[in-house]
């Protein structure tokens, strides 16, 4: 037995002494080219891919022997004709008794002249893989290899880098991470206990340096600096018993996000600070990120803020986040919108959920500088392709998204935004199915199902540096109630450049539709509407029609954009149109709008059932926007007593608006007036003014319930301003005058001759026996202010009496007071036989008659009645000395 250990024991020492002599004959200049391959070899080994020497190696022989090899190169075995990392020098320290016992212990790396290229291309192959990296074996060189790659060959090494050139490159995102850093260092803590990492250098340009402790088994810290940016992350290993890896907590701030910016090689577009906070956990193959909380603060008064988790961000699922917006300064939002141009973006709220690489957007509010608009669902969307373009730009790709619920959405779009930090450069395109009870709110189960869904198409983009509307079609389907047709392109969304438009809505029944949107039922029939508008840059065309009834109005408009101002021009008409018509055809469109804009709050309803047509409209910003000049003509006019036509001019220059002359023939009577209005300066405020003639004097007395049967013809004229916010505001408020005038009329009474001649000379009069006076002129000039009417000299002529009256009646405090006496006609001073006033209330006046006689007398003492007397003007005033 001895024996044999002594032949065992020598045959050991046998064995070292010639793989040392083998290494001392390596060592010798002659053997280099032996040396290169067994060294790519083992370092193959070592780091788990490929590697080779392209220069020399030498070594210095000892029990630590030093090794020495130039141009190194380690390719990629992913993707050909690229090399993952060469280096310059490469001088280890390898333990020679390890070796001699089977072991590779290699250990204090210097590195210089390092170049990395870690590279993803475009279908996501990533240049660092290996594809054959082996097990805990036996190597190729038949010592053992425990190593996981590169980094876990250098986990426990000593290394020092010097000149080291990291270029990070992904095609598929198009970010690139240029890293030149002046040296770099991995440490090894004494005993085996840990590594440090010290590095810096820039990164794309910016200051960069790295400082990472990692004690074996230990908490372990890490901080980093961008430029003004920097990143902390402090945490702890898991053990292997509760499944490896680590977890800690990530701090960022961002310092001038431009910076930021600049480091990924974007456009410098924002200017802002942005902070980030998470908890990490890192366990194969999740990487599960909690508390995140981060806010986005930009330099002109935007805020984004964000909240929530991601179950794996490496798989993009499990993503929970609530996120607020605000895109302008607190307490300064922009303007209200008026226009769509004008038409801003101020608020977002939502909550996103995501798994299997799609977003969902739950309870999105849209606020805007016109409206607010929650969305329940949209969602999920997915994006394609997240990278930065050659050309700084940050692009979204292949973006897909839907609206509504998720088995049958209500909007599905698919498009490209190029540049998403500008917003610019969109192209989406899609199709929606709306349930038309979406649209209208408020029906139940039954009514959803007769109003049917809204269908089409839509595309737009701002690839021509202006937002373009190439596509929107819509329809009606599943419906017998109403019928929709829209189509509709717009080069230029915020110039109305290259508009075509067309819009026809189509009411079979309108109580069954009213009915079908819970709204008040109008038994108005049919109910049909188009409008059609086409138009190139600065010139515009439209058509409108509308159809109920028996009536039918057409409108032609012509709108040009070429001057300083825009301006329309064109003609409504109608051959005959019935009034009733027209009033149920503008209740039910108001009704349906009010619909559109509210959501079923008592308001809405309120509103809905007070529709009025100035809600179809914002006449005021119509007019003050533009230059108006537009001819009425309506034929002929049914259901208004009397009124048979209307012809009629509306005009609008430089915010001054007017209406007229508006002329209206009616039971053989002309009337002829003006509506004036300045929008700009007084737009609450609106003046009438005008003149009539031929109205009857018989409707007149029926109109106050005068029980006299009357003859003859009425003309004047009048000036009035008031509010116009309701026809009940104007009249309390309007503010002006009118005169009214008379001659060769009648009417069925002789008590203006009692009242005048006295008791005898009436009883003896003819128009005693005829019943009947004769009035040669009738003048009554009036003054009215906020409700109360005036006159001082109120005039009525027979053939022998003057009837003179003053005095005056408010029809807001509900009063009346006024004094009449009437003469002989050309004898003022003569005494009145039978005075008389009118006093109390409007509703129940009361006459009172004077039983004193009145005189009256001139206080100049004139006395004398001129020979050339006018009509109608109080005697007394045309009394001379």
């Amino acid at each position: 037995m001895k024996v044999i250990l002594r032949i065992a024991g020598r045959a050991v020492l046998f064995c070292a002494l010639m793989i040392a002599l083998g290494w001392s004959v390596l060592a010798l200049p002659f053997f280099s080219e032996l040396r290169v391959p067994i060294l790519e070899r083992v370092l193959s080994d070592q780091i788990g891919q490929t590697l080779f020497i392209r220069g020399d190696v030498s070594i210095v022989l000892g029990a630590t022997s030093h090794i020495h090899a130039t141009a190194v190169e380690v390719p990629s075995e992913t993707i050909a004709n690229v090399s993952l990392a060469t280096l310059k020098d490469l001088k280890l320290e390898l333990n020679l008794p390890a070796l001699i016992k089977g072991q590779v212990d290699i250990d204090n790396l210097i590195v210089d002249g390092l170049k990395v290229r870690m590279l993803t291309n475009k279908n996501g192959t990533h240049s660092w893989t290996a594809n054959n990296r082996p097990e805990v074996s036996l190597t190729t060189s038949g010592l053992q290899n425990d190593t996981d790659g590169i980094l876990d060959f250098l986990s426990d090494k000593t290394a020092a880098f010097t000149s080291v050139a990291l270029i990070v490159e992904n095609n598929t995102t198009g970010f690139e991470f240029d890293f030149n850093l002046t040296n770099l260092h991995l440490d090894q803590v004494d005993d085996d206990a840990g590594v440090t990492v010290t590095s810096h250098g820039t990164v794309n340009g910016q200051d960069f340096q790295i400082k990472g402790d990692y004690p074996r088994g230990q908490p372990f810290t890490t901080t980093a600096n961008f430029g003004a940016m920097k990143l902390d992350f402090n945490g702890a290993p898991i053990t292997s018993q509760n499944g490896g890896g680590f977890d800690g907590k990530l701090t960022l701030d961002t310092g001038e996000i431009g910076d930021l910016l600049e480091v990924l090689r974007l456009d410098r577009d924002l200017e802002g600070q942005a902070t980030l906070a998470a908890e990490i956990r890192s366990q194969n193959p999740q990487l599960k990120i909690t508390d995140i909380t981060t806010a986005l603060n930009l330099s002109k008064g935007q805020k984004l803020t964000a909240e929530g988790s991601v179950g794996d961000l490496l798989d993009f699922a499990g993503i929970d986040l609530t996120v607020d917006g605000r895109f302008y300064p607190e307490g300064n939002p922009p303007e209200t919108a008026t226009d769509l141009k004008d038409l801003k973006l101020t608020d977002l709220s939502t909550h996103i959920v995501g798994t299997d690489g799609a977003l969902e957007f739950q309870d999105l509010i849209l606020t805007t500088n016109a409206f607010d608009n929650e969305l329940k669902r949209v969602g999920p969307v997915s994006i394609g392709r997240v990278f930065r373009a050659n050309e700084g730009n940050l692009m979204l790709e292949d973006i897909a998204l839907q609206a509504g619920p998720q088995d049958r959405p209500y909007v599905t779009a698919q498009g490209n935004i190029k540049d998403l930090l500008r917003l610019k450069d969109i192209d989406f395109g899609g199709t929606m199915s709306i349930p038309a009870s979406v649209v209208f709110r408020d029906q139940d189960e039954k009514d959803a199902k007769t109003l049917g869904s809204i269908e089409g198409n839509f595309s737009f983009d701002d690839l021509q540096g202006f937002l373009s509307l190439n596509e929107f079609d819509a329809q009606t389907v599943d419906t017998d109630v109403w019928e929709l047709k829209t189509q509709a392109k717009l080069g230029n969304v915020d110039d109305f450049e290259n508009l075509s438009f067309d819009f026809n809505l189509d009411v079979k029944d309108s109580a069954l539709f009213l009915s079908a949107l819970n709204l008040k039922k109008i038994n108005a029939g049919p109910l049909k509407f188009s409008l059609s508008a086409n138009g190139k840059k600065e010139k515009f065309s439209s058509v409108i029609a509308l159809l109920t009834g028996k009536s039918k109005l057409n409108a032609k408009l012509e709108t040009s954009v070429a001057g300083a101002r825009p301006k329309t021009q064109g003609k409504v008409s109608s051959q005959s149109i019935v009034l009733q018509d027209v009033k149920n055809a503008i209740s039910i469109v108001s009704r349906i709008g009010a619909s559109f804009r509210q959501r079923g709050t008592e308001e809405a309803k309120s509103a809905r059932s007070k529709a009025k047509a100035s809600d179809l409209i914002e006449v005021e910003d119509f007019l003050l926007d533009q230059d108006v000049d537009v001819t009425i003509d309506i034929k002929k006019i049914e259901g208004q007593r009397a009124i048979t036509s209307l012809s009629s001019q509306l005009t609008a220059k430089d915010g001054i608006a007017q209406l007229g002359p508006v002329d209206v023939a009616y039971d053989g009577g002309h009337f002829s007036g003006t509506a004036k209005m300045n929008v700009a300066k007084t737009p609450q405020l609106l003046s009438i003014q005008g003149t009539t003639k031929d109205w009857n004097l018989a409707d007149v007395l029926d109109a106050f319930k005068v029980k006299y049967a009357a003859e003859g013809r009425l003309h004047g004229s009048f000036e009035f301003v008031g509010n116009r916010r309701s026809l009940d505001v104007y009249l309390n408020s309007m503010k002006g005058s009118a005169s009214i005038l008379m001659s060769n009329g009648g009417i069925a009474t002789s008590l203006l001759e009692l009242s005048g001649l006295g008791i005898f000379p009436w009883l003896f009069s003819e128009e005693l026996r005829k019943g009947y006076s004769k009035i040669t002129c009738l003048a009554v000039p009036i003054k009215v202010d906020a409700g109360n009417v005036s006159f001082s000299s109120f005039v009525a002529e027979t053939k022998k009496v003057q009837l003179v009256a003053r005095g005056e009646l408010d029809w807001k405090k509900n009063s009346i007071s006024i004094h009449a006496e009437a003469r002989k006609l050309g004898r003022p001073l003569s005494r009145s036989a039978w005075p008389f006033e009118v006093v109390g209330t409007l509703t129940h006046p009361k006459i009172k008659l004077l039983h004193h006689n009145i005189f009256q007398k001139r206080a100049d003492g004139a006395t004398k009645l001129p020979l050339t007397r006018k009509s109608c003007i109080p005697d007394i005033d045309q009394l001379r000395q």
